[in-house]
């Protein structure tokens, strides 16, 4: 990823991606890490007591607790046409410390076109079935509901771009953490997030009783337990990519990369963006 994109890139090691766990568990507060492979085997702890909060709390299903920090997950439902990596800025350039998470996984090509031309034989039969309606109200066949054409449209323009214009189909899970000192800090922010969302015609839902497995699926593990996916085209999923010229401040934000393949099939381990590592100018 970084050869030609100006990019810094960097593998964590072991006790690096522990101290990246530490520091999401840890936002807002002055706790230090410390931690050193030997101390297990004298200690008979486990990593888990050197990088948790002092206490986690998901009490009514939509936020949580960690330590002295409110928190709430939500997931941005894309819904756009057309994104811009301006969404991307603009979340990032929020004042608050949040936390941005993508989970992206490669469709085999065959499997993404013969889904699609499933979907377009379906908006085909549907068309036909509001066509026979028409008729029978005796109103002109060639009136059918305006979304109904707006979908078969696209479909067929996505077909066009898997087979001929070299894009893939990725399925991608978009994850925000949003956090406060307070609870009306934290409302705050999640509808900043939420404004931010709706300007790039996306949704920003809130994980209603799944705050504890969207947190664990924010974590550096390349684990995603949140089953609601987008499907995307290679460019439309370029844009979450930081590129040289941007001006992204990584702030207590990693952006996460947990697939088997991205581009090209190529298999990456865990791409993390962050303040130190890659401030990208």
């Amino acid at each position: 990823i970084s050869g030609g994109w100006g990019v810094v890139t960097k593998v964590l090691t072991g006790r690096e991606r522990l101290k990246l766990m530490h520091d999401m568990f840890h936002l807002g507060d002055k706790d230090r890490f410390y931690f050193e492979w030997k101390w297990l085997a004298e200690s008979g702890l486990s990593v888990k007591d050197f990088i948790a909060p002092t206490s986690f709390s998901f009490p009514g299903g939509r936020t949580f607790r960690m330590g002295e920090l409110y928190g709430a997950m939500s997931y941005l439902a894309i819904t756009a046409s057309d994104l811009s990596d301006q969404l991307l800025k603009d979340l990032l350039d929020m004042e608050s410390s949040q936390i941005v998470t993508m989970h992206i996984r490669s469709l085999d090509q065959n499997k993404a076109i013969k889904e699609v031309k499933h979907t377009i034989t379906e908006l085909d039969r549907s068309k036909i079935e509001e066509q026979k309606k028409a008729v029978r109200a005796g109103y002109d066949m060639d009136i059918i509901p305006s979304d109904l054409a707006t979908y078969g449209s696209d479909a067929k323009d996505l077909l066009k771009e898997l087979q001929s214009q070299n894009e893939r189909m990725f399925m991608v899970t978009v994850l925000i953490m949003n956090t406060g000192a307070t609870k009306q800090e934290l409302d705050n922010n999640i509808f900043q997030a939420s404004s931010i969302a709706q300007k790039h015609s996306c949704n920003l839902r809130r994980l209603d009783f799944q705050q504890e497995q969207g947190l664990m699926s924010s974590l550096p593990l390349a684990q995603n337990l949140i089953q609601i996916e987008r499907g995307l085209t290679t460019s439309s999923t370029a844009i979450f990519v930081p590129l040289k010229g941007s001006s992204f401040s990584f702030l207590h934000m990693a952006s996460q990369f947990s697939q088997h393949h991205l581009l090209n099939r190529e298999s990456f381990p865990h791409c993390l963006f962050f303040s130190g590592l890659s401030k990208i100018r």
